[in-house]
């Protein structure tokens, strides 16, 4: 065998380099080449990509996935548009009538309830509600709302004050001491279980829940600014009017969802059964009974809060326990 000292071998790799490359392409060129099974002509995935249909254009979606649900809520405008503290001038409150203790009863839970929205988030957000794009956008401006919102209620009862906060004026029951308990503690662990038991279905219940809370504080806004003059009923009407856009959100998702499907709306009433919208972060107010007396003091404002949940509760199915809180509103009044 001879043997040729003289020759390049980088000719020889030059050579087996421009061999496959051809044969790859000749293979990319061919149809039959590209369908054939095997490493060379691995089967394209988007050749069964619906092209007509509501899954058109995507690959990885059909019957199984609950298509995203979109309202006339516009999010990304919400978003956009900002948020800021709302002002109170203390000077000019201090120098008005003083508010009565009634009053001052009843801001105290309205501020609470506006100040649960953290507790609230954390809800939904530790469950597949989080999964759902449009609802963690919409929360992440609502979170700010819901501070600024109950920041100026605060205001209004401790004269902005650094670190006072309006108390309950009762000591919380043994019932309510369980709640905490269960919520803080053993909630996150039943957080799971509820995920897999539920599914996508849970982020109807939590709409739910949200467009009744949220239209109940308007509701409750509504009446204790009858009630009010001056700076403080100006401030009370600024929260009020902020109010709005959660109250929009919360109850488009909450009847887009229960209408579109029976198990969404099934799962929404198992929701609505474990605890009262009421019930900021989950716990019960010890002074919530006692302000929806004075809230519900006028049969405007009493039908008021009685339609806050109505609003929702009619279109689930089964028969609709009442609020046990709401049965505490006066029978009559002026």
């Amino acid at each position: 065998m001879t043997v040729d000292l003289t020759a390049d071998p980088s000719a020889h790799a030059d050579d087996d380099r421009d061999r496959t490359t051809r044969a790859r392409s000749a293979e990319a060129a061919s149809p039959e080449a590209a369908a054939s099974p095997g490493p060379v002509g691995t089967p394209d995935p988007h050749a069964s990509m619906p092209t007509t249909g509501r899954y058109a254009g995507h690959l990885h979606f059909d019957e199984t996935i609950t298509p995203v649900l979109r309202t006339d809520f516009d999010v990304e405008a919400y978003t956009k548009r900002g948020t800021s503290r709302i002002a109170v001038d203390t000077e000019l409150l201090g120098s008005q009538e003083p508010l009565r203790d009634q009053e001052r009863l009843a801001l105290g839970v309205l501020h609470r309830m506006e100040s649960s929205g953290l507790a609230e988030a954390r809800t939904m957000l530790s469950t597949v509600t989080a999964n759902e794009a449009r609802i963690t956008a919409f929360l992440a401006t609502w979170l700010v709302d819901r501070h600024w919102q109950a920041r100026a209620l605060r205001d209004l009862l401790t004269g902005d004050h650094p670190v006072e906060r309006p108390a309950p004026s009762r000591r919380p029951s043994r019932v309510a001491a369980l709640r905490r308990i269960h919520v803080d503690r053993v909630q996150p662990l039943l957080t799971p279980l509820w995920n897999a038991a539920a599914g996508e279905p849970v982020a109807a219940g939590h709409m739910a829940r949200m467009a009744i809370q949220e239209a109940s504080l308007a509701a409750g806004l509504d009446a204790i600014a009858r009630r009010l003059g001056g700076e403080a009923e100006r401030v009370v009407r600024t929260v009020r009017a902020r109010q709005e856009a959660a109250v929009d959100f919360f109850t488009q998702e909450a009847i887009g969802r229960i209408t579109r499907s029976r198990k969404e709306a099934v799962v929404a009433r198992l929701v609505l059964s474990l605890g009262s919208p009421l019930h900021g972060g989950g716990v019960p107010d010890p002074d919530l009974d006692a302000a929806l007396q004075v809230l519900g003091a006028d049969p405007r404002d009493r039908a008021g809060l009685q339609r806050a949940r109505r609003e929702i509760t009619r279109l689930l199915p089964g028969p609709d326990l009442p609020d046990a809180h709401l049965l505490s509103l006066p029978r009559s009044g002026a």
